[in-house]
């Protein structure tokens, strides 16, 4: 061995060149020695070659930028992620959103974590920007978004206690990494495919993926890998998409790590209704549309598809 930590990140993008120059800035910015980054720009939109050249020519000794356009036909995050899996070198892969921007000692709180817990399967920071006050925490709480754990999916199978990452001291074990910044080791990924119900956007594809990995060991999250996650708003599905997409995504989420009781139904259920009445209150009707085709889907299930509630069957496409 040459002494050198060794590490693949992979950025999925989609015409988001501003946000991803600041990823890249800040991942260039990392204090760490003795590393070589593969770092593999997996795309699903357009590129200028002369755009590239300037990020290859500010990147630093130890990081080797690997451009990717992806066939449009194979277009979609979750195909993204796995083509990543399928074509990095290292076995430890590190998954960024491009909208991202990294605390300077990032990567050297990822590396002294591996190094502290070799049996994980997969670990992940903390955004920063992402908590709640006490009342938000209790809605989350009544919409069975969330969890007093903060490792712990929800009943109906939702990631809001995300919300409580940033109150954590020390690195806790979890059920779910944040998608816009999980290390999995690739070999932990072997089995997971391009599910049809992932398109587009592929919400849920974090949870997708962190349910695969963690049958095979550990996952951790380090509230010392810091970052903001800046959400941007370009090139994201429709909020109708977005609100349909987490009632039947969950739906399928739940399926795969669970049999599908009444009770797990009931609970789903119970949330999407809170949320669609949510976007009521605040008169969005486009989101409004989403959960209410959503809804009309689950009570379909629960009318005529009950065998599904064992899991035999997925939720009907539209």
């Amino acid at each position: 061995m040459d002494g050198f930590w060794r590490l693949s990140i992979a950025i999925c993008t989609r015409n988001r060149h501003d946000d991803l120059l600041r990823c890249l800035k800040s991942l260039y910015s990392q204090r760490i020695e003795d590393a070589r980054i593969e770092l593999m720009l997996i795309d699903d939109g357009e590129t200028s070659r002369s755009w590239l050249d300037g990020a290859r020519e500010q990147a630093p000794e130890w990081v080797d930028l690997i451009y990717y356009r992806k066939n449009p036909a194979e277009a979609g995050l979750i195909r993204s992620r796995l083509y990543a899996v399928r074509a990095a070198r290292n076995e430890m892969l590190l998954f960024l959103d491009d909208d991202v921007e990294l605390a300077p000692d990032y990567l050297s709180q990822l590396r002294a974590t591996l190094a502290a817990h070799p049996e994980a399967v997969g670990v992940g920071g903390v955004d920063q920007g992402f908590s709640c006050s006490l009342k938000g925490r209790m809605l989350m709480l009544l919409s069975g978004r969330g969890r007093l754990s903060p490792g712990k999916l929800s009943y109906s199978g939702f990631a809001s206690s995300m919300n409580l990452w940033n109150r954590q001291k020390r690195t806790f074990r979890t059920e779910f990494l944040h998608g816009c910044n999980m290390c999995f080791r690739r070999s932990a990924l072997s089995e997971a495919e391009a599910e049809e119900w992932l398109t587009g956007y592929s919400l849920g594809e974090d949870l997708y993926l962190s349910f695969i990995a963690g049958r095979s060991g550990p996952m951790l999250v380090n509230p010392a890998m810091r970052l903001l996650h800046h959400g941007s708003p370009a090139s994201r599905d429709r909020r109708e998409q977005v609100s349909y997409s987490k009632v039947v995504n969950h739906y399928e989420l739940l399926r795969l790590r669970t049999p599908m009781t009444r009770l797990r139904y009931g609970m789903l259920l119970w949330t999407v209704g809170f949320l669609y009445a949510e976007t009521r209150l605040r008169r969005d009707a486009e989101a409004s549309r989403g959960y209410r085709r959503g809804l009309e889907r689950l009570r379909a299930v629960m009318s005529g598809q009950s065998d599904s509630w064992a899991g035999r069957s997925k939720l009907p496409a539209d």
